[in-house]
């Protein structure tokens, strides 16, 4: 598990109607090398499923091509930001 993931201030994440959804995903990014992690799904965010990918903001669009590509199912994605203990949440559509 990537500790230096677990413990950023500003991070995306995305969502998944499905935990199996979830799983798929993980199982790509895998196989890409890709710096993440899986995480629950925040109490802040509203979401189906209870797992969630964590990513650096630097990995974005490398991660949203990377599902786009082997048509992982997100449901949404995160921009969070935490401050003083609070988390600040935008949320943005998963669509091509």
């Amino acid at each position: 598990m990537n500790t230096s993931l677990l413990n950023l201030n500003d991070f995306y994440l995305f969502t998944f109607a499905s935990t199996s959804n979830a799983l798929k995903a993980e199982s790509i990014l895998k196989t890409q090398a890709m710096d993440f992690v899986m995480i629950p799904t925040l109490r802040e965010i509203s979401s189906s499923c209870g797992l969630s990918i964590k990513i650096r903001p630097a990995d974005l669009e490398k991660c949203k091509q990377t599902f786009f590509d082997h048509r992982i199912k997100a449901e949404k994605y995160y921009h969070v930001r935490k401050e003083d203990n609070k988390y600040l949440i935008n949320e943005f559509p998963f669509s091509p």
